[in-house]
């Protein structure tokens, strides 16, 4: 059943590292309760969580994610054995983005080409940094950018500004070998994600920020940023690659914040007194 599983899951366009995450939790939960997934009854599956809560300190966002995969599995299946189950609903937290001065202070820390080439990308493109790391240079077109198979393995086009794309064959004509990844290590091979997420880890200590800095805060600044230009929310959802708008919308509750900033800075009444 999981191996019938894990090619519904390919099928369906699921990223590699989510097809093995909701392996290991069906192979765990089989484990656990020692006996095979279809004899499973709801309390069997509420048992687990409860265990994974009280015993391995799971968070609520973690015994979520379990769940779902649970759910998946059986719904794929056609059965309800955990179809019943309810859990308390998730608070939202609101992704972090850093300011404009920010993002130039993240930019001009980097000591070498390379490394400049993919903090900047990553802001002026809003890729996922799989995505980042899966690009090709024959991915980049004048002021394109092609996503091949993306997250949920869909191809999509984001765009760049001269000034990047002068970077990135800035970058291109440092190099001195044959390899196709747009981005590659000290070995002259495709730099991993978990090296990229290092690179930005080096620089934001050394910039002092204090904030919590990844890839995705690049992501997220990069969406907030074009929604408080004005930019159609409609269109950065598909510059994001987001299959559902309401995923996209959690921006405007950011920018919200920043028209509430701007208005207690410059509120006509500011400097009249009454």
């Amino acid at each position: 059943m999981l191996e019938e599983f894990e090619m519904e899951l390919n099928l369906r366009g699921y990223s590699p590292k989510t097809t093995e995450n909701y392996l290991n939790t069906l192979k765990n939960l089989e484990k656990y309760s020692k006996r095979s997934l279809k004899k499973l009854k709801t309390d069997d599956i509420k048992a687990y969580l409860f265990y994974l809560q009280r015993e391995k300190g799971n968070n609520l966002k973690s015994i979520h994610r379990h769940l779902n995969a649970i759910k998946t599995f059986y719904r794929t299946n056609e059965l309800n054995n955990a179809e019943n189950i309810k859990l308390p609903k998730l608070t939202k937290d609101f992704p972090i983005y850093l300011k404009i001065g920010e993002i130039k202070k993240l930019i001009s820390s980097a000591d070498n080409t390379r490394d400049k080439t993919i903090i900047q990308l990553l802001y002026a493109s809003g890729l996922r940094v799989s995505e980042l790391a899966a690009l090709n240079i024959d991915s980049i077109d004048e002021n394109t950018v092609k996503v091949v198979r993306g997250k949920g393995g869909k191809d999509r086009i984001t765009y760049i500004d001269p000034s990047t794309m002068k970077l990135i064959k800035e970058y291109i004509t440092t190099r001195n070998d044959k390899e196709n990844a747009l981005f590659i290590n000290k070995y002259q091979k495709r730099i991993s994600v978990r090296s990229i997420e290092r690179i930005i880890q080096k620089y934001a200590i050394k910039t002092d920020i204090n904030k919590k800095i990844t890839p995705h805060t690049l992501r997220h600044s990069f969406a907030t940023h074009l929604l408080q230009n004005k930019a159609n929310i409609v269109v950065i959802k598909d510059l994001l690659g987001h299959s559902n708008l309401s995923t996209t919308q959690i921006y405007t509750n950011l920018t919200d914040e920043y028209r509430e900033d701007i208005y207690n800075k410059s509120y006509p009444l500011k400097n009249i007194n009454l």
